[in-house]
């Protein structure tokens, strides 16, 4: 077997993901590279994508594609006897080790879904395997269920916003979710690139890919949940309110509305794409998903990976 570089069509066409999706790939410049996975006859079984960004001019950064959660690995797997279903999947994730180390990286990160949990090939090659968490709900569950597994705080907060008068609306008005979710950032004080944003919510974005929800509050748009999906999932991939006209229960209306819009789409499960930051763990963890880790494989070269041991202790 082996991996090579391929065109990003082709890999859209092998894969499932929306984030190797043939519109999701345009969003990207030329440093998204895709990779194919190749058996001994020189068929495509699987695929991958990363994205090459310069720090400080000369270090090359190897990482997921911005706004993907994972660098979306994906291959078949035809053995049937679960022995052998292991002894595959090492196979390939040795195979993507001894790869990663041909890349003339500086510093490589880069997360993998959470179906691969067998970080073993990466730990012996002297890469750092790190877990972080996401919460992903099972849609196929009734939406009595579903709500049943919220935190008592999100159910009586989506109640009160209720009671005062919040509505959320499924919404193709994506200035209003651009601006709430520039507002959140910016009160945050967190960096967010705008012209990717624009590119997602104005290029890639339509009503077979993906849907918002806006709450109201006396018609002003307070809150919103914009989520993007494929088959098999759908992602949270960006929310925001308006810190000036704020009601504590209006963002995770607009978030029981999404979970309830990807149920009736047919779709199995709702991701959170995860957070490592303890209040936005918290928020997410009260909406009641099953707690999924997923890992991230991080190496450096030395120099670089001393001065990242302090900067970057969790990872490094």
């Amino acid at each position: 077997m082996k991996i090579k570089a391929i065109n990003s069509k082709i890999i859209a066409e092998k894969s499932a993901s929306i984030f190797l999706s043939e519109k999701w790939l345009n969003l990207y410049d030329d440093r998204l590279k895709c990779f194919g996975i190749f058996d001994k006859s020189d068929k495509i079984i699987g695929g991958f994508a990363i994205f090459i960004e310069k720090k400080a001019k000369f270090i090359k950064y190897y990482r997921n594609l911005p706004y993907s959660p994972t660098i979306s690995l994906f291959f078949e797997n035809k053995a049937q006897n679960k022995s052998k279903i292991l002894s595959e999947n090492k196979k390939i994730l040795s195979l993507l080790t001894s790869f990663f180390e041909t890349l003339p990286y500086h510093i490589l990160s880069v997360y993998l879904p959470s179906k691969y949990i067998d970080m073993q090939p990466f730990i012996w090659q002297n890469f750092k395997a790190i877990p972080s968490y996401t919460y992903i709900i099972d849609l196929e569950k009734t939406v009595a269920e579903i709500e049943k597994g919220f935190s008592t705080k999100r159910r009586n907060d989506i109640k009160k916003a209720i009671k005062d008068g919040v509505t959320a609306q499924l919404s193709s008005d994506y200035d209003t979710v651009k601006s709430l979710i520039i507002n959140t950032f910016d009160r945050k004080n967190k960096a967010l690139d705008v012209a990717m944003i624009d590119k997602i919510l104005f290029e890639f974005a339509d009503n077979k890919n993906s849907f918002a929800f806006v709450s109201y509050l006396s018609k002003t748009p307070i809150a919103t949940s914009f989520c993007i999906y494929d088959k098999q999932k759908v992602y949270y991939l960006l929310g925001g309110y308006d810190s000036q006209n704020k009601h504590q229960g209006a963002g995770a209306l607009a978030v029981s509305n999404a979970i309830k819009y990807a149920q009736e789409l047919g779709i199995k499960n709702f991701d959170f794409e995860g957070s490592m930051l303890p209040e936005v763990e918290k928020y997410f963890r009260g909406f009641g998903g099953n707690l999924t880790p997923y890992y991230s494989i991080n190496k450096a070269i030395l120099p670089l990976e001393m001065a990242l041991k302090i900067a970057k202790r969790s990872i490094f």
